[in-house]
């Protein structure tokens, strides 16, 4: 798991458009203490599942990992257009991870704009969510 998320870090710190939607605050697991809307968008991700799926000749896996994106914007756009560039950056991807063959990484799923009350964390009195879920194919290399 530790090669993935540094495959996928690489791919992010590259210049793309989702890297500059969120500022550099892509974040695995949570995002750390402090982190506030009132400064720009943030995203998170995570592993949902991890299932080994081996065959008699190959080392397979499948990795399920969810991106969580929030905004402090007043309307849905921003947010709207942060999930466009996510899914222009890993979708139908293929990119490298220490030891493993990525097969594919495949958008299964998407949730959202959802408008949320806020807590003191938003820091803007409301907050726009989104989430996308993806699976990854890897193989042993």
């Amino acid at each position: 798991m530790k090669n993935l998320i540094t495959g996928l870090m690489t791919l992010f710190n590259a210049s793309n458009s989702f890297n500059t939607d969120i500022g550099g605050r892509l974040y695995f697991g949570q995002a750390p203490e402090g982190t506030d809307l009132a400064n720009g968008p943030y995203a998170i991700f995570f592993p949902v599942s991890d299932v080994d799926d081996d065959t008699f000749t190959e080392n397979q896996k499948e990795v399920y990992l969810q991106f969580s994106l929030f905004s402090g914007a007043s309307s849905p756009a921003e947010i709207l257009d942060m999930d466009t560039h996510l899914t222009a950056l890993f979708k139908d991807k293929v990119f490298t991870v220490s030891g493993w063959t990525v097969v594919t990484m495949r958008r299964i799923s998407g949730s959202g704009p959802l408008y949320n009350s806020a807590d003191v964390e938003a820091g803007t009195g409301f907050y726009w969510q989104f989430d996308s879920d993806y699976t990854i194919s890897v193989s042993k290399a």
